[in-house]
């Protein structure tokens, strides 16, 4: 009977160390150094995976990234816009990242879009982490009825004629269930003061949206008032969004830090400093008429 336990006992733990080493095993890194390569890596890719982009890399055409959990790793490098570019629909964003997916991003830089850098679609979730977006044409960051986490993002100027950094909104053909969100889990630097976060106005579809806070971010999104504002560690506004009009917001709640109050003198008082006060005034006085006395002399 216990030769029977024990042979038990072996193959469960057999059995549940190959399913971890295959679990373990199958992730794996591909590479990219253009387009092509790009839109072949990201179509291989299975969860756990890593994307690797090589070299600068100009597209001709939107990224669109669904039911995948995976690594697009930049290594430093930059996305721009390709002459030919060609929207396949209405779609003219570099990078979307559609339902059932969770993509980070990270040391990359997006220049130049047509419309967004990015955007997280109808439940996808995107993690920015080492991020740099800057000159495209609608803004930096589409909050499209998904999630958009924020790491380290460095926003330069997005939108025309307005800047737009991280807008919030939610597409007609969005899921009523999928509220767009916005998680601070790090740092947010911008070039711009101006609609930093934007909330999409005369968008129907948009009822209400999230915004959250990890725990230890350095940064925080808050509601304040009828706005949306980031703050630093300090609790100092950095950024505020526009009027958010009617549209519900749950989240942290922002508190205006209180003022220091200037220290007290809380030096020991002996009595004698206030009896000093007279001593010291006359004999200012003395002096100052002993030397005009001397002048009329001479």
């Amino acid at each position: 009977m216990n030769y029977i336990k024990k042979s038990i006992l072996f193959l469960a733990i057999l059995f549940a160390s190959l399913i971890f080493t295959t679990g373990v095993s199958n992730a794996a890194t591909k590479t990219a150094a253009d387009e092509e390569t790009l839109r072949t890596a990201l179509s291989e890719a299975i969860n756990g995976d890593t994307v690797e982009i090589t070299q600068n890399i100009s597209l001709k055409g939107p990224l669109e990234i669904s039911a995948k959990n995976i690594t697009v790793n930049g290594k430093n490098h930059t996305i721009t816009k390709d002459a030919e570019w060609a929207n396949v629909g209405s779609n003219g964003t570099f990078i979307s990242v559609g339902a059932g997916s969770k993509v980070t991003l990270s040391n990359i830089t997006l220049k130049d879009s047509a419309k967004y850098g990015v955007q997280a679609y109808n439940g996808g979730y995107v993690i920015l982490d080492n991020v740099t977006i800057s000159n495209c044409n609608f803004g930096a960051v589409l909050v499209n009825a998904g999630t958009v986490e924020v790491k380290n993002l460095t926003l330069g100027r997005n939108g025309n004629p307005n800047n737009n950094g991280i807008e919030i909104a939610k597409g007609s053909a969005t899921d009523a269930a999928n509220v767009p969100t916005v998680v601070m889990n790090g740092k947010l630097t911008s070039s711009e003061k101006e609609n930093v976060v934007y909330v999409a106005e005369n968008n129907p579809s948009l009822e209400k949206f999230e915004v959250e806070n990890s725990k230890g971010t350095e940064d925080k999104i808050q509601i304040s008032g009828n706005t949306v504002v980031i703050t630093d560690k300090e609790g100092k506004v950095l950024y505020t969004s526009n009027d958010i009009g009617d549209v519900d917001v749950a989240g942290e709640k922002y508190t205006a830090p209180k003022k220091e109050e200037p220290k007290k003198d809380e030096t020991p008082k002996t009595g004698v400093e206030d009896n000093l006060v007279l001593p010291v005034l006359i004999m200012t006085m003395f002096v100052c008429a002993t030397i005009v006395i001397s002048k009329k002399d001479n």
